[in-house]
């Protein structure tokens, strides 16, 4: 699913506080918007669970299809996983989680990255329910043409809540997947796992030191490497990273990992680490 621009999202938001904002969009998208939702309800009407449907404060109108009381709900800043297929009205199939031989879809949860339906709907499920969306154009694709999507398109959006993963529980994964069983856990959820043992004092607060470096996701897909000199507690570099040097020694080796608090946090830094993204380090602090 592609990232929705800043403009809808400034929509989305507007949609949700302040429906009587919706004039200063023009009279081309406020006419779109009642035409969207005329056109909903009458899909509605053919569906044999129509009557049951829910029309949220944003404009989504949705169908739980399958109901699961004692599942989980989803929290700011973790890792939702859904299967989706997206249709127009009359049917045509237009998107869909199957991607790349992948079956599911993984988003950061208010990382307001993707279609703005998606970043809504996700709280009106539970894991193990699937639902439908119908979603206005200004909570999908948009107001402009897109490859297989027409502008002012609406969509139905058939939906299925896989899980949601806190970050704890995202690191605390991938800890058991990798077999660590010897490291190091802070208050703040900083994990380090040292890979020789160094004896001596370790990197005081202020101090200058060089480090080479590869930073990976959970998923191992590398972000960036390099050797770089850094000042410790200077703000030179992310938090997370920053803290593993004070804990080590000139000379030693370990893999760090840290929730995104100590990282690029509900931004991000570009394409490469979304928002809400733990990361992973593989670190050497180089002698003098």
């Amino acid at each position: 699913m592609k990232r929705i621009n800043l403009s809808l999202v400034i929509v989305f938001a507007l949609l949700i506080g302040l429906s009587g904002c919706m004039d200063s969009d023009g009279p081309d998208d406020t006419a779109k918007v009642k035409e969207n939702e005329t056109a909903i309800e009458n899909y509605l009407k053919t569906d044999s669970l129509g009557s049951k449907a829910i029309r949220d404060s944003s404009g989504l109108y949705y169908i739980t299809r399958v109901a699961n009381p004692n599942g989980q709900l989803a929290k700011r800043g973790d890792a939702a996983t859904i299967k989706y297929t997206g249709y127009l009205l009359d049917g045509t199939k237009v998107v869909s989680s199957t991607v790349d031989s992948k079956t599911t879809f993984t988003f950061p949860v208010e990382g307001y990255l993707f279609w703005g339906g998606i970043e809504r709907g996700i709280f009106l499920m539970k894991t193990g329910e699937k639902a439908t969306f119908f979603l206005p154009f200004y909570l999908a694709s948009g107001n402009v043409d897109k490859v297989n999507i027409p502008a002012y398109s609406p969509i139905r959006l058939e939906v299925e809540f896989i899980q949601t993963r806190s970050e704890v529980q995202q690191i605390d994964e991938f800890i058991a997947k990798k077999n660590y069983k010897n490291f190091e856990r802070t208050s703040d959820n900083l994990i380090i796992i040292r890979s020789n043992q160094v004896t001596g004092d370790t990197i005081k607060a202020g101090e200058a030191v060089k480090v080479k470096y590869v930073g990976k996701l959970l998923d191992d897909v590398k972000f960036d490497e390099g050797t770089s000199s850094f000042t410790t507690s200077s703000g030179g570099t992310i938090a997370g990273f920053d803290r593993a040097l004070r804990k080590l020694r000139k000379k030693e080796k370990a893999i760090i990992i840290f929730p995104s608090a100590l990282g690029y946090g509900k931004t991000g830094r570009g394409d490469k680490i979304l928002p809400y993204a733990p990361l992973q380090f593989e670190i050497e602090v180089l002698a003098d």
